[in-house]
């Protein structure tokens, strides 16, 4: 069984962060085929206007941005299998197919961008 590092339990625990994600995180980690870690959840406008100048996100209304939400919360995720290999889609698949089973299972209706068309985004998850 694996479990988050200090960091990532941090970013998890950001009380910005919708208590779905925090709830679809904390289970997946009990019974992951593999260890992943938490990249990013809260993001401010300011690291989103950098992101939209670098072309790696083409929205300004991201799902990490609080301010953005219904919710007011931080209602993604960005995740990756741990150690770090972004160049290994396979175990961004295989960790997707876990993170949509568990999701399932608590009735999290979840969105993930390795689906997506537009900007294909293996590590992000949001809700629905």
């Amino acid at each position: 069984m694996f479990k988050f590092s200090k960091k990532s339990l941090d970013k998890i625990n950001n009380p910005k962060v919708h208590p779905k994600i925090k709830q679809l995180l904390l289970e997946a980690i009990k019974t992951s085929p593999i260890d992943f870690t938490v990249i990013e959840t809260v993001r401010t406008i300011e690291l989103q206007k950098i992101y939209f100048k670098a072309k790696t996100t083409k929205t300004m209304k991201s799902r990490h941005i609080p301010s953005t939400n219904k919710s007011g919360l931080c209602e993604a995720v960005d995740i990756a299998p741990y150690p770090l290999n972004w160049g290994d889609k396979k175990r961004f698949i295989e960790l997707s197919k876990h993170i949509k089973e568990v999701a399932k299972k608590l009735n999290i209706a979840i969105t993930w961008g390795g689906d997506w068309k537009s900007l294909v985004d293996m590590p992000h998850y949001e809700l629905k």
